[in-house]
C-alpha cells in the first residue's frame, strides 16, 4: 500500500514538473518531495551552472528569494557536480570536502546526490540531518536514486531548458560587455518627464537586430527617425543611442503631444529652451507627427542651417544638436496627407528605425514579464508555465507599457510565491475574421475600368499609402497621381 501510494505521488510530481518549465519550480517541488519522504532537517536544491559553479535556489519545497552561489568545486554540491556521483559525510564538521558548503552549525551529517541525465549533472539534492546518531549509507542513496530514475522525463526536459537558458545568458553577457565597451560613460538624462526604467530587455532576433543597428548608427552624427506603436520603447532606445554616441552634452526630451503650438515653440526655441539645453548633445523629439507646420518649419531650419533665432530674445544661436525624432504613426502617410513637411521628413529619415511591437517579439514576452514582475521587489515571485502561456497568447496592444503595468498589478494582488494563469487578468481575445471566398463570376470590363479597379483596390489594401501602392503596382508615384487624376479621384498634383 505504501509503495502504491508512493507511485501515485511520484506520478503527480512528474506531471507537475513537466507542466512547469522553470528551474525554481523544479528544484522547489523536488526538494519538498524528498524532504517529506526522508523526514530530515533540510533538503536543499542546487542548480549546477554551465561554468561548474552551483547555486542554492530551493529549500524544503520553497524557493529562496535570493540564490546563494558557490564557486566551482566548492561544497558537497560542487564536489558531486564534478565527480558525477553521490557523496555522504556523517561528520561534516571534520570533513574537508564539506567545509565550504552551505549549512547551519547544528547540522551533523549530509548526503548529496547528483540530478543527472545522459551523463550531464543539472543539479544536486543535499539532505542535511541534525541527529548526532544519523549515519547516511548506500541504502539512502538507492532510495533517492530510485525516485530520480522515475522522474527521467521531467529531468530531461529541465536539462534542455537549462541548456537553452545558459546559451541565452551567455549571449546577453556578450551583448552587455559590448554595450559597456561602446559607451563606457554615464548616460546623462535631463528629460522633463522622469522615466521609470531605462532597461532594454529582449532576446528575440528582430529585437537584437534593431539594437545592433542602433549601436552602429550611434557613432554617426546624423538625424534618426524612429517609428513604432505606443509603448514599444522608442524613447528608451533613443536615450541609449545618445549613450553609445560620442556626444558629451545632455540628452533632452521634448514631448510634442503634451503641448500646444505656442507652448512647444517656447519650450524648444527660447533662450533657455530644450535646444539650448541639448547643445552639444541630443534632442529627442517625441511624437513629432503631432507638431504643426510652424514648428516643423523651425526644426527644418535647425537641421539645414545649424542655427536658430530664439523666440524671446530674437538672438541667433549656433547649434550642435543631434535630433532623434519618434512617431507612433508612419510619417510617410502624414506627408502624403499634406500634414507633415516632406523636406523635414527626408532630413529626419536619413536613417529610419522601425521598432517592432511586442506581438512581433513573442520570445521576449516571458523574459520581460519576469523582469517587470520582480523589478525592485523585496521577494521574487515565479511565473508558472500556465501563466506564461496565457501572457504569450495575448496580442498586447499597449506593448511593453501594458505588460509592465499588468505585472506590477499582479505582484501586488497575488499572495504566495507562484503566479498562476488565474492570477492574471482576463485578456480580451483578438478577433480573427475568417474570410470565405465567394465564387468568382465573370464580369465584362474594359481595360481602362479593370486598371482603375485594380489601382483603387491596391490603395485600399495599403490604407491609402500612395508610395507603397506605386511600388506594388510597378509604377512611379507621379504616374499614380496622373492616373488618379484621370479617374477624377484627385485634383491635379502641383509639380
Amino acid at each position: 500500500m505504501k509503495t502504491a501510494q508512493l507511485q501515485n505521488e511520484l506520478a503527480t510530481l512528474s506531471t507537475v514538473l513537466l507542466s512547469n518549465l522553470d528551474e525554481v519550480v523544479f528544484f522547489s517541488k523536488l526538494s519538498g518531495f524528498v524532504q517529506d519522504m526522508m523526514g530530515e532537517h533540510k533538503v536543499l536544491g542546487f542548480e549546477v551552472l554551465s561554468d561548474g559553479s552551483t547555486r542554492l535556489i530551493a529549500e524544503n519545497g520553497h524557493a529562496l528569494s535570493t540564490a546563494k552561489l558557490l564557486n566551482k568545486g566548492l561544497g558537497l554540491s560542487g564536489y558531486v557536480a564534478r565527480m558525477k556521483r553521490a557523496y555522504y559525510s556523517n561528520s561534516v564538521k571534520r570533513d574537508p570536502i564539506a567545509s565550504t558548503g552551505i549549512r547551519e552549525e547544528l547540522v551533523e551529517a549530509e548526503l548529496c546526490l547528483p540530478i543527472m541525465i545522459d551523463g550531464s549533472v543539472i543539479g544536486t539534492l543535499n539532505v542535511q540531518s541534525v541527529k548526532k546518531d544519523r549515519q547516511f549509507s548506500e541504502s539512502d542513496i538507492a532510495v533517492i536514486n530510485d525516485i530520480l530514475n522515475q522522474l527521467q522525463s521531467p529531468i530531461r526536459n529541465m536539462h534542455l531548458f537549462l541548456m537553452a537558458k545558459n546559451l541565452n545568458r551567455e549571449l546577453m553577457t556578450k551583448i552587455e560587455a559590448r554595450e559597456k565597451e561602446l559607451s563606457n560613460r554615464v548616460e546623462i538624462q535631463t528629460s522633463r518627464h522622469h522615466e521609470d526604467s531605462s532597461h532594454m530587455i529582449g532576446v528575440s532576433k528582430n529585437f537584437l537586430e534593431i539594437v545592433q543597428m542602433a549601436k552602429k548608427i550611434a557613432a554617426q552624427d546624423f538625424p534618426i527617425l524612429m517609428e513604432g506603436a505606443h509603448g514599444v520603447g522608442k524613447k528608451i532606445l533613443a536615450k541609449k543611442i545618445h549613450t553609445w554616441s560620442a556626444r558629451k552634452g545632455a540628452c533632452v526630451v521634448a514631448s510634442c503631444s503634451a503641448l500646444n503650438e505656442s507652448q512647444l515653440d517656447r519650450e524648444l526655441f527660447s533662450s533657455k529652451g530644450l535646444l539650448i539645453q541639448a547643445n552639444g548633445g541630443t534632442l529627442i523629439i517625441d511624437d513629432i507627427g503631432s507638431t504643426t507646420n510652424h514648428i516643423q518649419t523651425k526644426l527644418l531650419r535647425v537641421l539645414v542651417s545649424g542655427e536658430m533665432i530664439t523666440t524671446d530674445t530674437e538672438e541667433k544661436v549656433a547649434l550642435n544638436v543631434r535630433l532623434i525624432a519618434s512617431s507612433k504613426v508612419q510619417l510617410q502617410n502624414l506627408v502624403e496627407a499634406g500634414s507633415f513637411k516632406e523636406d523635414l521628413y527626408y532630413r529626419l529619415n536619413t536613417v529610419g528605425l522601425r521598432i517592432p511591437s511586442l506581438r512581433e517579439r513573442h520570445d521576449d514576452i516571458k523574459v520581460m514579464a519576469e523582469f517587470f514582475l520582480n523589478q525592485n521587489k523585496p521577494e521574487a515571485k515565479v511565473l508558472t508555465s500556465g501563466a506564461i502561456e496565457k501572457l504569450s497568447s495575448y496580442f498586447w496592444p499597449g506593448n511593453a507599457h501594458e505588460l509592465k503595468n499588468i505585472m506590477e498589478r499582479t505582484y501586488i494582488l497575488t499572495d504566495g510565491q507562484y503566479i498562476e494563469a488565474a492570477h492574471l487578468p482576463e485578456f480580451a481575445q483578438e478577433v480573427k475574421v475568417e474570410v470565405v471566398a465567394a465564387p468568382v463570376k465573370y464580369t465584362e470590363f474594359t481595360l481602362f475600368d479593370l486598371e482603375k479597379k485594380h489601382i483603387i483596390d491596391t490603395l485600399d489594401h495599403l490604407s491609402g499609402n500612395k508610395t507603397r501602392a506605386a511600388k506594388a503596382l510597378g509604377i512611379t508615384v507621379k504616374t499614380l497621381y496622373n492616373k488618379l487624376h484621370s479617374y477624377g479621384l484627385i485634383e491635379a498634383r502641383e509639380q
